[in-house]
């Protein structure tokens, strides 16, 4: 039974990532799969993603934490979800909250590239942009 869910989760993993390449490619690169997954999710889509400002971004996960914070009239978190990134987890403690912001802002225009960019080739060439 553990060899049977282990394979489950494999092809479940597989599949994320196969998704998430495809669907937003640059916001993978940024924060990975499974990251980038839940930030889609939490926001609702990909498109809600762009249309959201970075501060959301860096925040989203944790809303319990904030509305707590300003009712109680506390410092606000620094850090939701994107936490999880590997770049704001390697970081030293003291900088996890300016990384963070950044790791957020960089999200933001990936998500919109992401979203509202036409497919380009990948085929590595240079092509003549004749519609543009």
């Amino acid at each position: 039974q553990v060899v049977t869910l282990s394979a489950y989760r494999a092809s479940l993993a597989e599949y994320l990532r196969a998704r998430m390449a495809a669907i937003a490619p640059n916001l993978t690169a940024l924060v990975g799969e499974l990251v980038g997954a839940r930030l889609i999710s939490h926001a609702g889509s990909l498109m809600s993603l762009a249309k959201a400002p970075a501060s959301t971004i860096q925040i989203l996960g944790a809303e319990k934490a904030l509305f707590r914070a300003l009712k109680t009239r506390h410092a606000t978190p620094k850090y939701g979800l994107i936490y999880h990134a590997s770049l704001v987890g390697q970081a030293p403690q003291k900088l996890k909250g300016k990384i963070s912001r950044v790791l957020a802002a960089k999200c933001a225009l990936s998500a919109r590239v992401d979203a509202l960019a036409d497919d380009p080739p990948d085929d590595g060439e240079d092509h003549d942009d004749a519609a543009v």
